[in-house]
């Protein structure tokens, strides 16, 4: 039997298990999702250079798995997939400490088919993509983010008002970059509204796919796919996360904005050596009775970094900047106008001078 003859079978095969799994116990379901009729539900996967595979990867293949056990080939498998980027040029994804995989999207953002769900994994983004996403949420399509894919979803303004949620680590730094944002941590996904959902970090993707699965075709139907791909997690149906369940406040509230200090200046992570050069602004304030502060770094897409143990007294101030690699301390003088130290990390240490600022270079809320 040749190759084509064998994926035939199997896909009969599957067709065949999901008619008597499916079928051996009618359930009604009452759809949040209608599919569109007479044809199959688009899914548009958004791919910009640094996409982290399992973020769409995950996703591609609940949808691409599903079996409604009904209908001819086509009608079981009702989901159509397609990848849409800046243009159709080859963009690398993830591959930690070098560019990983080579994909070429499938469409550019101004010829790709309307679609009625978007998947946005975590990515360096496009100028194009804020405006194609805010086009296709206002034709009804389901945009859903997974991982740090939610800070694109709220650089569109999608998520502005809502609540939303991200990776573990990225949850305080969505809270403070977008404070009129309800963040929430251990949840596997958040959806704020009908057509927008948000994912947690990496995995969770699967579960948002399901969920999305679950909205179209119902439970029965979710959990087939999931058992096809031996998937064994249970976010998808409880939500649940690791810990508490909570909200997300910002390090320096929406109504203390007005009150912070800003700080700007350059930082040198190879020092002594002059480049490359980092800008970098710090913003202070007091809440209440206790001193807070952030950090941007622009040119690395960098903002609302929460810093540690911030301490300001008698013309000394103090702050940590928690890290992978260990924390980054700083440690020196402050006065009206200057801030001047020294920053510390493994052994080096790094001087740092600040000016004082008069505006925010901080994203607008």
């Amino acid at each position: 039997m040749n190759r084509r003859g064998r994926m035939m079978r199997v896909v009969l095969i599957r067709m065949m298990v999901a008619v008597l799994v499916l079928g051996a116990e009618t359930v009604a379901h009452a759809a949040a999702l209608q599919p569109p009729e007479g044809r199959k539900i688009r899914v548009a996967v958004v791919l910009t250079e640094g996409a982290v595979v399992i973020d769409f990867a995950g996703p591609w293949e609940v949808f691409e798995n599903v079996h409604t056990g009904t209908g001819d080939m086509q009608q079981q498998m009702p989901f159509e997939l397609y990848t849409v980027g800046r243009d159709r040029q080859p963009i690398h994804t993830s591959g930690g400490t070098k560019p990983g995989m080579t994909v070429v999207p499938d469409y550019d953002f101004a010829d790709a088919p309307a679609p009625d769900v978007v998947v946005v994994g975590a990515q360096s983004g496009d100028e194009q993509l804020g405006p194609w996403l805010r086009k296709v949420h206002a034709q009804h399509a389901l945009v859903m983010s997974v991982c740090t894919g939610a800070f694109r979803l709220a650089q569109a303004g999608l998520l502005d008002g809502k609540q939303a949620t991200t990776h573990h680590a990225s949850l305080q730094r969505l809270a403070n970059q977008y404070p009129r944002i309800t963040v929430r941590s251990s949840v596997r996904y958040v959806e704020s509204e009908p057509l927008v959902l948000t994912g947690g970090g990496l995995s969770s993707g699967i579960d948002s796919a399901l969920h999305v699965v679950e909205l179209y075709y119902g439970p029965k139907v979710a959990q087939s796919t999931a058992d096809y791909m031996e998937y064994q997690g249970q976010g998808w149906k409880t939500n649940a996360g690791t810990g508490e369940a909570r909200q997300v406040l910002p390090t320096i509230p929406l109504a203390y904005r007005d009150r912070e200090t800003l700080w700007q200046g350059t930082f040198l992570p190879a020092y002594p050596k002059p480049e490359p050069q980092l800008p970098v602004v710090l913003h202070i304030a007091l809440v209440g009775g206790e001193y807070r502060g952030t950090i941007d770094s622009p040119t690395e897409s960098m903002f609302g970094e929460p810093l540690d143990d911030v301490r300001v007294d008698d013309g000394s101030i103090h702050f940590t900047l928690p890290s992978d690699h260990g924390p980054l301390a700083f440690s020196g003088t402050m006065t009206a106008s200057r801030i001047s130290g020294t920053v510390t990390h493994g052994g080096s240490a790094t001087p740092l001078t600040l000016s004082k600022a008069t505006t925010s270079s901080q994203a607008t809320p």
